[in-house]
């Protein structure tokens, strides 16, 4: 199977795109498909044992302008949010996101981005092996993602990728496909972004012509494996069928090679590499790629081998940083430009350097990570201006590690009118805030809650330390032993809290805002 897909794979000298549906969040996070999504909260808005059926039948007798299921979603939403409002359960989570309720996010959405977040960190253990060959392509064996996912296991598996989240970001961003994820129907993260009921759908069907261009260019560039779907998903069929009416018969049959759809193999049925035609109207059809699997390992060995001379996130910032020079004719602080007369020009050598900016200059705030800014947090050592921390490179920082980052270091030092981005994550005044509802459901019922940072230190390993103290006491926490500890660790061993090269292990990153906060939040 690996073999056979390798050769399709090496049809094409571009890197692959993934379109990720929902099968691969259902495999990977154990989250429910778009039906038993609806069935959890219409549950939560109606206490019937057939709460779901109810609200199905109820959408069943009305027009239904964009199918069944997003009236259904837009029914459930209606009486959930008005629950929502008024019922204690949600007393807490009203609390939470005052924020957003200030920003009129509607309270169904709040609680799927919540629910969302939660479980993107909950990985099934049945699938470790497929989950650790799967994160091994972010470097050089894949282009970038496109995903109707809410859940952020993607970008999670692939920190170095940029993210751009629903269809206005999309639209109004400069695209260079390579090292980006597409979250096209939004994102857990900006839960106003999630495009789930009868009106989220036909605003997006009124912009999916744009949308469709956007994608075209990078179907037409590259091979597109899609996993998680089924052939006969609506979200797919709608992308296909906007493609097929902007091509000729001639240029369906160019890209017909590129079409890898991946379906899970069912009991009985035998692991294939076949040929598939879809048809739709006008007498057009596409023809695409089959694979069938039971195991995805075949698949991610196949584009393991399949790799690229440079890595993806490399190239990414070296085309951006082009780009915006060809653009703007001004260099960025990651690119010099020396003189050069015109009469020169076809005597010109050019020589690109990614990655060589110490040579030049002091780094350009844009360019800060957020592994970087963590280090700042607890050591202290890189005598930042708290001014272009914040303008320059929290709004993107934020953006692409879920709105989760130590921030109130750099706020503390700086008196002013925030970015938007920034302001909509300012402002956390409940210490529960900083834990995922995992830990405040068992936080009370944990041996360590009653313990200290110093009694945990010398009764555990750093490891399992960095996971006990989010379940302490917040009055059991002393600054001063917590800023101690994380600075051993970042100073002694931090290669060892390194997830991939490109940031640290969750836990780590947890207790660090945690300290950042308790210290610098006034």
């Amino acid at each position: 199977m690996k073999n056979d897909i390798l050769q399709r794979l090496k049809m094409s000298d571009h890197l692959p795109m993934l379109f990720v549906g929902s099968g691969i969040s259902m495999r990977y996070l154990g989250l429910e498909n778009w039906e038993g999504l609806l069935r959890k909260f219409a549950s939560l808005a109606r206490d019937d044992e057939y709460a779901y059926e109810i609200y199905n039948e109820q959408a069943r007798g009305q027009e239904c302008k964009e199918g069944l299921l997003p009236k259904v979603a837009e029914l459930i939403e209606r009486d959930f949010n008005l629950r929502w409002l008024k019922d204690e359960q949600f007393k807490e989570n009203r609390t939470q996101s005052a924020k957003e309720i200030e920003r009129s996010v509607s309270p169904f959405k709040i609680e799927i981005a919540r629910y969302m977040r939660d479980i993107s960190q909950e990985h099934n253990p049945e699938y470790i092996a497929e989950i650790d060959l799967f994160k091994k392509l972010e470097m050089r064996s894949i282009g970038g993602v496109l995903t109707t996912n809410y859940d952020t296991f993607i970008e999670d598996l692939f920190p170095s990728y940029t993210m751009y989240t629903g269809q206005e970001e999309l639209l109004f961003s400069t695209l260079h496909g390579i090292s980006e994820i597409y979250k096209i129907h939004g994102c857990c993260t900006t839960p106003e972004s999630i495009v789930i009921n009868e009106a989220d759908y036909s605003d997006f069907s009124e912009k999916k012509a744009y949308l469709a261009a956007k994608i075209m260019t990078i179907f037409l560039e590259h091979p597109i494996v899609f996993m998680g779907y089924s052939l006969s998903d609506t979200n797919i069929e709608n992308i296909l069928k906007s493609i097929v009416k902007c091509l000729s018969e001639e240029n369906l049959e160019h890209i017909k090679e590129r079409l890898m759809f991946v379906v899970r193999a069912k009991e009985g049925e035998e692991e294939e590499v076949s040929s598939y035609s879809k048809s739709f109207e006008g007498g057009k059809s596409i023809e695409m790629t089959r694979i069938r699997l039971k195991s995805y390992e075949p698949l991610y060995q196949a584009l393991l081998e399949n790799q690229a001379k440079y890595n993806a996130p490399m190239l990414r910032r070296l085309k951006q940083d082009i780009y915006e020079l060809v653009l703007t004719n001004k260099p960025t602080n990651k690119m010099q430009v020396v003189g050069l007369e015109d009469d020169h020009l076809d005597d010109l050598e050019v020589v690109v350097g990614v990655g060589v900016l110490a040579d030049f200059g002091q780094q350009g705030y844009i360019g800060i990570t957020a592994s970087e800014l963590y280090t700042d947090v607890v050591l202290d050592n890189q005598n930042w201006d708290a001014e272009s921390i914040i303008w320059k490179a929290l709004p993107d920082l934020l953006r692409h590690n879920s709105n989760l980052l130590p921030i109130y270091k750099y706020l503390a030092q700086y008196e002013g009118d925030l970015p938007e981005k920034v302001q909509s994550v300012n402002g956390i005044n409940d210490f529960d805030s900083l834990l995922s509802n995992t830990i405040i459901k068992n936080r009370d019922k944990h041996k360590c809650r009653q313990e200290t940072i110093a009694t945990l230190c010398s009764q555990l390993s750093v490891e399992k330390c960095l996971q006990a103290i989010p379940y302490l006491k917040k009055e059991n926490i002393d600054i001063h032993e917590l800023h101690v500890f994380l600075k051993n660790i970042l100073t002694n061993d931090p290669e060892a809290f390194l997830k991939s090269k490109q940031g640290f292990k969750t836990d780590l990153k947890r207790v660090i805002r945690i300290f950042d906060w308790l210290k610098y939040y006034p």
